[in-house]
Parts: structure tokens; sequence; C-alpha cells
């Protein structure tokens, strides 16, 4: 187990946004878009889906949304994050992290090459709606996520091991995060309208927020005879 954490924390420091071979070439038609004034926008709507045939989708609130200029290199580094997430405790306990990670790494970069200002965000309000508008046209990278429940999850050791690695969690408490995560085109004069809700998910994944050791139970003392 100790290797495994150990594992989860070397590929934590490897993962993040691969650069792309000139992100200037990339961010340059948007700037260029935005300062001819060729801009469009974009409205989400998220929402649960009804339980009942006769009931109203109820709206989600608190979606955090971001529209980032399209990349493949970001792309791949999110597909690389949901690989293997049902498959092992890495990809399970990482998945969230090398999600965010990925992001933030490629917002930096945009900000080096001068796009800064491409990064935007909403959060949507109790209607569930969220909009960006005086978006450059041109394809753009939607993330949007929200996180829910909370979950706990108990890692079963024997004695000998608790007492031989004290310091290992085996309690770890979870909050669960759902991921959106849309290809969109923005054309000039329109509203590219989205909805966020069960259906169109692209990944659930876990947070860890705390994790504490469960103390080795004391070795019975044997008699003497």
């Amino acid at each position: 187990m100790r290797a495994l954490f150990a594992t989860a924390l070397l590929l934590l420091a490897g993962s993040g946004f691969a650069a792309e071979p000139d992100l200037h070439s990339v961010v340059g038609p948007y700037l260029k878009a935005r300062e001819q004034r060729t801009l469009g926008a974009l409205a989400a709507r998220a929402y649960a889906e009804p339980t009942r045939a006769d009931a109203a989708p109820k709206p989600n609130p608190s979606v955090s949304v971001v529209l980032l200029p399209y990349s493949a290199s970001l792309e791949a580094e999110l597909d690389a994050a949901k690989a293997g997430l049902r498959d092992s405790l890495e990809g399970y306990v990482l998945a969230v992290s090398r999600v965010e990670t990925a992001r933030v790494d490629y917002e930096r970069a945009l900000l080096a090459a001068g796009g800064g200002e491409l990064v935007r965000s909403d959060v949507t309000d109790d209607q569930g709606a969220a909009r960006l508008g005086d978006l450059p046209v041109g394809e753009w990278l939607l993330l949007a996520w929200q996180e829910g429940g909370h979950l706990s999850k108990h890692f079963r050791m024997r004695e000998a091991e608790a007492r031989h690695y004290p310091n290992v969690p085996t309690n770890v408490t979870y909050s669960v995060v759902t991921y959106w995560r849309l290809r969109v085109t923005v054309r000039p004069a329109e509203t590219v309208e989205i909805n966020l809700n069960d259906r169109n998910a692209w990944m659930t994944a876990a947070r860890q927020e705390g994790a504490t050791a469960v103390p080795p139970k004391r070795a019975p003392s044997q008699k003497r005879h």
C-alpha cells in the first residue's frame, strides 16, 4: 500500500498539460476575431432529469463552467485522466486531480501566450443557467463540473500490516465530482445553446478530502507457562 500511494504521488507530479507546439498560433485567430468584433455567445442550462414522466427537470445551480480555446493536447490530457478510472485505485484517486492539473496548466500556458483573457468562466444560477458573451468565433472546449455527495471507503489491513505501516490511511473520505466536456463551435452573432444533464455527463469521479489511519491493535500478550 505504501508503494501504491507513492506511485499515485509520482503520477500526479508527472501529469499536466502537454503544451501545444506553438500556442501563439492557437490563440492568434481568437484574438484577431475579438479585435474585429466577430463574436458570438454561449448559453448553458444545467438540470437534473425528472424522476417521473409528469415532472419537470430540476434546475442545477452551482455548476462551474469554463470555456477554453480548443486544444487537441488538452483533450488528450483529459482522455488520459479518464482512462483506467475504474481499473485501478491510482486512476480512481487521481482522476479529478489530473483533470484539474491539465486545465490549470493550460490556462497558465494561454496566459503566457498572450491569451489569458480567452479563459471564460461562469457558474450556473438558481435556475441552472449560465451565459458567456462576447466570444470570439471558433472552436472552443467547454469543461463544467459540480461536486455532489460524500462517501467513505475503508481499506482493510491485516493486523501485522497495520503495525508495520501505521501511517497508511485506511479510512478515506471523498466528494463525488461530476464533469461535463463538450466541443462547441461559436459563430458570428449566434448563441450556442447547450444542456448539462445526467445523460451527457462526461465523467464522475471522486476527490479525496481526508484520510485517517486506524491505530493497529495491540498484539495479545502471551502468557508464560
